[in-house]
């Protein structure tokens, strides 16, 4: 399912996401970034270096469903792994309630 990640109010790209752990509510896909994505992602990746991911703990990350503007509350957080070594951009949440992950799990 296809979602739009956001910071604050900035979009930063769009994700197509797929369910990684139905028990523990956690769908990730890869970020296709546009270009509001590059004022962040040298934060971003000081995050990943030091951390292994930047989270909702560094900035206010929103995902919001393309197929109806639903915007995700995903209780574990939302996490993007974006190294300088790789050119992929991976996007992950957690805690997300069985409705929302069946929504996901049957759009796929």
């Amino acid at each position: 399912m296809k979602g739009f990640l956001y910071i604050d109010d900035d979009k930063i790209g769009e994700v197509d996401f797929s369910i990684i752990d139905e028990s523990m509510g956690g769908m990730g896909g890869n970020l296709i970034a546009n270009d509001n994505y590059k004022k962040y992602q040298k934060t971003i990746q000081q995050h990943f270096e030091k951390q292994g991911i930047s989270n909702v703990n560094k900035f206010n990350f929103r995902i919001v469903l393309l197929e109806d503007n639903t915007e995700l509350k995903p209780e574990g957080g939302i996490g993007v792994t974006d190294s300088a070594d790789f050119d992929e951009i991976y996007v992950e949440s957690v805690g997300l309630d069985t409705e929302t992950i069946n929504k996901i799990k049957n759009a796929l």
